[in-house]
C-alpha cells in the first residue's frame, strides 16, 4: 500500500495500532469522519490496520455507488487532498483509498496526543 500520507513512514505511524487507547480513538475518528455508528474494534497489534482497512473498504464502495459526490463529501471529513485520493485510487482502487483513509484517521489521532502533550 501506498504510504504518503505519512510525513514519518506509514510502517512507523500504523504500529501506533499497537497501542489499545490509540486504536480505539483511530476507531471512533473514522466512526466520526464516514458518519458511521460503529466499527468493531480489531485486537491490537499487527493486523488492526488491516482489519480496519477491511471494514472501511465497504463503506468507500458505497459511497462510491452513491456517487462521486458521496464519496467526495467521506474524502472530504477525512481530510484526504483530491490529488492524492486520484493518486491512491490510481495505484490500488478502492483498497488503497480505503489504507488511506484509516491512516489519516491515524495520524489526526497521533498529531492531536502530540500537540496534548501526549505523544
Amino acid at each position: 500500500m501506498n504510504e504518503e500520507l505519512s510525513t514519518t513512514g506509514g510502517e512507523r505511524v500504523r504500529r501506533w495500532l499497537d497501542q489499545a487507547e490509540v486504536l480505539a480513538e483511530t476507531v471512533a475518528q473514522l466512526c466520526k469522519d464516514l458518519s458511521i455508528p460503529e466499527l468493531a474494534t480489531p485486537e491490537v497489534g499487527e493486523g488492526a490496520f488491516e482489519a480496519l482497512r477491511q471494514q472501511v473498504l465497504p463503506i468507500l464502495e458505497d459511497r462510491q455507488r452513491q456517487g462521486q459526490h458521496a464519496l467526495g463529501v467521506v474524502l472530504y471529513r477525512v481530510d484526504v487532498p483530491e490529488a492524492h485520493a486520484k493518486r491512491s485510487m490510481a495505484a490500488g482502487g478502492l483498497p488503497e483509498l480505503a489504507g488511506q483513509v484509516v491512516l489519516r484517521c491515524l495520524q489526526k489521532v497521533l498529531t492531536r496526543k502530540r500537540f496534548a502533550g501526549l505523544g
